[in-house]
């Protein structure tokens, strides 16, 4: 069972939810925002597992060694270089010189790097970028991740035509976060780090 968020119509209940709910019989669930992006309520259990990498991705993720701080923190030109791991869902894309540059918007996470969705919004927001693409079916707005980097500066991270200041973050490595049920080994259904591509030189 889900609740699901649509681009046009905002949450929209489910029929087996909606069914739950005249039954009252029924547990948690996970919350979705977008066709491609996760987001699980605190108590949930860890995500579906899909590919032999996943749990490499998972360790990986969880033992890399950050600074705890948070956008509204790092804007703060002492930690400039600092490495970082902020999960966020993304707002939009952006080309760049070099690649592309995500704005996105930031959402706690466990000690693991997972995204917590709680009932209070941190009304924070970072820009990331990188040198070359993702694959736009796997990396696009409303897509959930954790963001490895470090920090680089500041950056315009307004929405909607408001001019905002945030910390702007160089990409070392993209988790990506997925909503499919377990077992669904389609290339959209994609959990773990994203690989770029980088454009020749030639």
């Amino acid at each position: 069972m889900s609740l699901r968020r649509s681009a046009r119509s905002g949450w929209a209940i489910s029929a087996p939810l909606s069914v739950c709910l005249i039954l009252a019989g029924c547990g948690g669930g996970s919350i979705s925002r977008g066709p491609h992006s996760v987001a699980r309520a605190p108590s949930a259990g860890p995500m579906p597992l899909q590919s032999q990498s996943v749990p490499d991705d998972l360790a990986a993720l969880r033992k890399v060694a950050v600074v705890p701080l948070t956008p509204d923190q790092a804007v703060d030109a002492r930690y400039i270089g600092k490495r970082i791991r902020w999960a966020g869902s993304i707002h939009h894309i952006a080309p760049s010189e070099t690649g592309a540059c995500l704005t996105l918007s930031y959402m706690r996470s466990g000690d693991d790097g997972a995204p917590l969705w709680q009932a209070a919004a941190t009304d924070q927001s970072f820009r990331a970028c990188t040198v070359g693409a993702y694959d736009r079916q796997l990396v696009s707005d409303f897509t959930t991740v954790t963001i490895i980097g470090r920090i680089s500066g500041k950056a315009d991270v307004g929405m909607g035509g408001a001019h905002s200041t945030g910390p702007a973050v160089e990409i070392e490595k993209l988790f990506r976060w997925s909503d499919c049920l377990s077992g669904d080994t389609s290339p959209v259904c994609k959990i773990g780090f994203v690989t770029l591509t980088v454009p020749s030189r030639d």
